[in-house]
């Protein structure tokens, strides 16, 4: 019964070419969009997963203000890792 089906379909594929290379060619696209984007959302979940610590890191940012507007960037100063140090 399974023979059967697989050649009713194989013969309905081979009948409409033009809208199963364009069904397929769809598929194809949109698992391969998907399986990217489960990629890139694994490795960003995972970036500081080998860390013993992981848990305890921090990103620091810092704000810098203009007359015009406020810029969100994540650089520090130079100064800024001794002074944590000297702190804690």
């Amino acid at each position: 019964m399974l023979k059967n089906y697989l050649k009713i379909a194989f013969r309905n594929l081979w009948k409409h070419k033009v809208f199963s290379f364009i069904n397929v060619m769809g598929l194809t696209v949109g698992m391969s969009a998907c399986f990217l984007i489960f990629l890139y959302v694994s490795f960003e979940l995972n970036y500081d997963a080998f860390h013993s610590k992981g848990d305890r890191i921090y990103r620091l940012v810092t704000d810098i203000k203009t007359p015009s507007e406020t810029i969100n960037t994540s650089s520090t100063s130079w100064a800024f890792a001794p002074a944590i140090a000297a702190r804690g």
